[in-house]
């Protein structure tokens, strides 16, 4: 079994600015933050490691989660698809 680094994302929760600078990264976002990487599990002639992308927020299942859980991401998401609803369910009435 192989791992797809290009669709992989990885993604830390809870991470505190102390933590980030441990494993050598800057607490901001963007580029500037190191990558993870994956290595072959078994010793071979090609010993190359595989970055994986890190992300701040991700969509699994439909639900948004972002680094900190704090759901706001989710919150704001369902409020824009239930007011789109709303107007389409006005529209479709106003049309009979």
């Amino acid at each position: 079994m192989q791992i797809n680094t290009d669709k992989t994302k990885i993604m830390a929760f809870f991470e505190t600015p102390a933590l980030l600078r441990a494993r050598g990264g800057q607490h901001q976002r963007g580029p500037t933050m190191p990558p993870f990487h994956v290595y072959p599990p078994f010793s071979t002639s090609d010993p190359r490691s595989y970055p994986i992308h890190e992300v701040f927020q991700f969509e699994y299942l439909g639900l948004i989660l972002d680094s900190k859980l704090t759901m706001h991401l989710a919150t704001v998401e369902a409020i824009r698809r239930a007011a789109q609803g709303q107007a389409l369910a006005l529209a479709v009435s106003t049309s009979l």
